[in-house]
């Protein structure tokens, strides 16, 4: 039976969502001293592992996302508040913030400190995380690989145990998902080649992309959940 979804929750929308994760950790990794702007458990860990050996100061350089990572998610809820779904849905206020964001520390990087980029990258990161949640209904990680990889283990075995065909498309939405974010590192990485750190520009375009993409239509049909 075809079930009825929210545009931002079409396959291909997840797909460039989870690209532009994977293009801003891959940057934020190279550039910012492997910090992370999405991954926080990554920025935990290296956390934890400075604070044992007793360096302060790095360890706090990796608090910070994980700081301004929850005040960006709080943001997000505050813009859906006060900007409810008009003219513009409240996943495009919530893109469009992001682009924004992202175009202002891209162009003014080289003016700001290593700390403030990157908890301002985190900031941003945390609202796309908070806006793109599901994914034809089914939840998803939309900002790290983890939980999509685990679905394409627990949809695989359930194929091969039962054979159904909505477990076998399960697996592979997750395992496309867990692909776009491998493309985006990757071409992350190829771009700043060329642009050097101004190769954070390739994330604005993505998610110009994703924001245009959202005023189809405000719902499509899906055959699975």
């Amino acid at each position: 039976m075809s079930k009825i979804h929210p545009i931002h929750e079409k396959f291909s929308i997840a797909l460039l969502v989870a690209m532009n994760s994977g293009f801003v950790d891959a940057y934020t990794f190279q550039y910012q001293d492997q910090r992370f702007a999405s991954l926080q458990s990554g920025n935990v860990i290296q956390a934890a592992v400075n604070f044992s050996q007793g360096n302060m100061h790095d360890a706090v350089t990796f608090v910070w996302p994980i700081i301004c990572f929850a005040l960006g998610v709080s943001f997000n809820t505050i813009i859906t508040h006060f900007f409810p779904a008009k003219r513009l849905s409240i996943a495009q206020h919530s893109v469009l913030c992001q682009l924004i964001g992202i175009t202002l520390i891209s162009l003014l990087g080289s003016h700001l400190s290593e700390t403030f980029f990157i908890t301002m990258t985190s900031f941003i990161m945390a609202i796309q995380a908070d806006t793109f949640t599901k994914m034809r209904g089914l939840p998803y990680g939309s900002v790290m690989a983890t939980g999509n990889i685990r679905n394409i283990g627990k949809h695989a075995a359930d194929y091969l145990l039962n054979h159904t065909q909505e477990s076998f498309d399960k697996a592979r939405l997750f395992f496309s998902v867990v692909m776009a974010f491998l493309i985006g590192a990757l071409l992350s990485g190829f771009l700043s080649q060329i642009l050097d750190s101004l190769s954070l520009l390739g994330s604005s375009l993505i998610l110009l992309i994703i924001y245009l993409s959202l005023f189809d239509n405000k719902s499509i049909h899906a055959f699975m959940p």
